[in-house]
């Protein structure tokens, strides 16, 4: 039995899971953002919550260790020219994958907590408030999603590309 070849396919699938709840979690609320129903923008919320739970959370933690296995396997230099390699691809996809775990404490459990805060009491009011509408607006959050998903996007292609 190749190891090899089993890691690195359960790395890719979790990579592919990892983006794909991302882009999807966005997806729907970008469409909770449009609603001016407070009991389906809830629904929504909470779907995009139940993506993070089941694909982008348990993905992303398959991936970064799949990751670790395949780079000890391989004997990849996982700190680059730190450690006197020549490579660097993998010291810049770990740079990037820790500037987007520290936004998840830093931004994405605060907005969360808020978002679901105010949309308990929405949903006690019976329509959507003004600060459910602005906490779902919030551009803080947006740039970081943004970030979050160009930067998964970037450590997708250096593994794949190994520019450097």
């Amino acid at each position: 039995m190749n190891w090899y070849l089993i890691i690195k396919y359960l790395h890719i699938i979790a990579v592919a899971v990892t983006i794909g709840g991302m882009f999807a979690r966005q997806l729907v609320r970008g469409i909770a953002q449009k609603s001016d129903d407070v009991n389906a923008v809830a629904s929504l919320i909470h779907v995009a919550v139940r993506m993070d739970r089941a694909m982008v959370i348990p993905g992303s933690n398959i991936m970064v260790l799949m990751g670790i296995i395949l780079a000890i396997i391989q004997k990849w230099p996982i700190f680059g020219f730190l450690q006197g390699a020549p490579q660097n691809w993998l010291l810049a996809s770990n740079i990037l994958l820790v500037v987007m775990m520290v936004l998840i404490p830093t931004v994405f459990i605060p907005h969360n907590k808020k978002v679901e805060s105010i949309l308990q009491a929405a949903l006690r009011n019976g329509h959507i408030t003004p600060e459910l509408s602005a906490v779902l607006c919030d551009q803080r959050n947006k740039l970081a999603h943004y970030a979050e998903e160009a930067i998964i996007l970037a450590v997708a292609a250096l593994m794949v590309l190994k520019p450097f």
